[in-house]
């Protein structure tokens, strides 16, 4: 008995509750907009950020969280006259040969140039990037290969007319066939591809990093690139006349192997803990090397996940103080509503204290009436926190993703704003004198 007597004294509140609710819908839905709309923007918001955060993720592992990129640098003006005379030939293959030799914190260190040659296959062009490249590439940059295989070192020593091509370039030229084995012409010379990469999965918006899609290039070794399409770089890269002059001319007379130049260099370093020493040292050699001449950059992909990460932090304090404010007005119109009703139902009140209801009774009864509009319109806002993310990343192309937490915290927040902004509401009503309330209209 007294359990059941327990239980219906906590349920004869949330009954009152919900009949409440029922007999003044509009007013109950009024009151209930404000929690509704801090909630959806609660979420939404949070949706965003975590999309944004997996989207940075996922381009920094591609780059390689424990990978420096070395890049060449256009010059112009005064620069570019400085270069001409202390580092002509700006990034070349010497600097990355400079590196694996000098840098003992390296596992790998990795050249690539980009060959500007059109690629063609079965008489037809497509549409592909060509990088000449060394066989630790892939490893380095966290790639695999879905058919055949990669680069290897007897490739470079050979200076083998071999390829790898990726996924997207795959397609376009061969449709469903399997490629490996066949050739394709990258400028004026065949390739046999000896292998195909596996499909890179990148969703990207504007809210993210530029990266380049890895499924429309080709590899090829970077000993042939160098060598056999040097005249290809020379035109991508542009030179003064002076460093031009130096380059072109007869076949002879082209720099030695060392000096011919590339577009970036990777390294990759033991410990991504160490990135930002490495690329500090980096620097010194590259400096000492062209004569500190500003022709290169380094990026550093740890580092651009901290500024993220950062700027994230502050996307996420400032979205939540605004949902915040939202939830503060929801609170205040939950107890200004509260108050009219206690004001409304002054009779009812004081009849329950005449037949045996204690203050704590009138209290439970008024707080527990508020947590349900509150919960209620915690509900409807994660539904519509919820549909505002799918909008958002249907029409404006964003990433984004509901988080667990964020639905949780927000159901939390808004049970919070029932319990503090319904608190005084029910006080007042409990403070309410019997007789004086029997007596009120």
């Amino acid at each position: 008995m007294r359990i059941g007597s327990s239980l219906a004294s906590l349920t004869a509140p949330v009954k009152t509750g919900f009949r409440e609710l029922r007999s003044h819908k509009l007013r109950s839905l009024l009151t209930m907009l404000g929690v509704i709309f801090g909630v959806s923007a609660v979420i939404a918001m949070v949706s965003i950020g975590e999309g944004a955060r997996l989207e940075t993720l996922q381009q920094i592992q591609q780059l390689g969280i424990d990978v420096l990129h070395v890049r060449r640098v256009a010059l112009a003006g005064e620069m570019e006259d400085q270069a001409a005379k202390t580092s002509p030939f700006g990034l070349n293959y010497g600097d990355a040969l400079a590196l694996e030799e000098l840098c003992d914190f390296a596992t790998r260190v990795v050249p690539s140039c980009r060959v500007f040659g059109e690629v063609s296959a079965r008489g037809k062009a497509v549409d592909a990037r060509v990088f000449g490249t060394s066989p630790d590439y892939a490893a380095a940059l966290n790639l695999n290969v879905a058919e055949g295989r990669f680069i290897d070192d007897e490739d470079l020593a050979r200076r083998a007319h071999v390829c790898v091509l990726g996924a997207e370039v795959k397609r376009e030229a061969f449709a469903f066939e399997n490629p490996v084995g066949k050739l394709i012409k990258i400028g004026l010379s065949n390739f046999r591809v000896i292998g195909v990469m596996r499909e890179q999965v990148l969703e990207t918006s504007e809210t993210t990093l530029a990266l380049r899609d890895l499924n429309q290039d080709v590899y090829i070794p970077i000993s042939v690139a160098i060598e056999d399409f040097q005249l290809y770089m020379e035109k991508a890269i542009p030179m003064n006349p002076e460093a031009v002059m130096g380059l072109v001319g007869s076949m002879f007379e082209r720099p030695p192997l060392v000096r011919r130049p590339i577009s970036e260099v990777a390294v990759q370093v033991k410990n991504p803990d160490m990135t930002v020493p490495a690329a500090q040292v980096v620097k010194q050699i590259l400096d000492q090397r062209h004569g500190n001449v500003p022709d290169f950059e380094i990026v550093i992909p740890i580092e651009l996940l901290r500024q993220r990460q950062h700027t994230q932090r502050i996307f996420n304090v400032v979205m939540g103080a605004i949902a915040g404010i939202s939830l503060l007005v929801g609170g205040i119109g939950i107890m200004n509503i509260m108050l009219a009703t206690v004001t409304q139902r002054a009779r009812e009140i004081g009849i329950r204290r005449c037949i045996g209801a204690k203050r704590g009774d009138i209290i439970r009864q008024f707080l527990v009436e508020c947590l349900v509009i509150t919960m209620i319109g915690g509900v409807l806002g994660v539904g519509g926190g919820i549909g505002a993310a799918e909008a958002i990343s249907r029409y404006a192309g964003w990433k984004t993703v509901v988080a667990g937490t964020a639905v949780f915290l927000s159901l939390g927040v808004s049970i919070s704003v029932g319990l503090i902004f319904g608190l005084y509401p029910a006080i007042r009503a409990a403070s309410i004198e019997p007789m004086e309330a029997l007596r009120a209209e």
